[in-house]
């Protein structure tokens, strides 16, 4: 599975359930993802961040690969995710 299976996912997801109107508004971007330690950072705007965390829950599988992707934390600045992100891994 690779970055760009995951982002078309996303995409199709956000098609599928919320139209092209929507999706239109996301400028959604995979800034990190990280395999091993099951975590990535999606940046989207401001206004359709429902969407897109709703898009990533209804995703069920990737490239013949069955996951379930459930978001878990927002943020109002990449600085800020980052780091959370930096947190949860210190504390596993």
């Amino acid at each position: 599975m690779i970055q760009r299976d995951i982002i078309n996912s996303v995409w199709a997801s956000i098609w599928k359930y919320f139209g092209l109107k929507e999706a239109s508004k996301v400028g959604l971007w995979l800034l990190d993802i990280n395999f091993n330690d099951g975590l990535g950072i999606f940046r989207c705007s401001h206004s359709t961040k429902e969407v897109v965390m709703s898009a990533l829950t209804l995703i069920t599988e990737i490239s013949g690969n069955k996951v379930i992707i459930s978001p878990i934390k927002t943020s109002g600045t990449i600085r800020g995710i980052k780091k959370i992100k930096e947190l949860m891994l210190i504390k596993e």
